[in-house]
C-alpha cells in the first residue's frame, strides 16, 4: 500500500492531535487533584476536583472541535496538485 500526501498528512495531524489531547488531560489530572481520603484502607486514588472536571469537558471539547476543523480543512485541501 502507498502512502500518498493526504494520507500521510492526516496521519500527522491526528497523532499530533492526540498528543496535545493527552497532554492537556495530563495536565488538567495532575493539578486539578486532591489526594484521596486513605483512612480506611491505605490505598485511595486522588480525586479530581470540581474546577477539574470543568476543564477537563472544556478539554475534550477543543479536542472536538480541533478535530472537526482539521477535518474540514483535510477535505477542503487539494492534494493533487503538485
Amino acid at each position: 500500500m502507498e502512502i500518498d500526501r493526504k494520507l500521510a498528512a492526516e496521519l500527522a495531524v491526528s497523532a499530533v492531535s492526540v498528543v496535545v489531547f493527552v497532554g492537556a488531560a495530563y495536565y488538567v489530572s495532575s493539578n486539578y487533584t486532591t489526594p484521596g481520603n486513605a483512612t480506611n484502607n491505605g490505598s485511595a486514588s486522588p480525586v479530581l476536583q470540581p474546577e477539574g472536571g470543568l476543564a477537563m469537558v472544556g478539554v475534550i471539547g477543543l479536542f472536538v472541535l480541533v478535530m472537526a476543523v482539521a477535518g474540514l480543512i483535510m477535505y477542503r485541501a487539494d492534494f493533487d496538485e503538485e
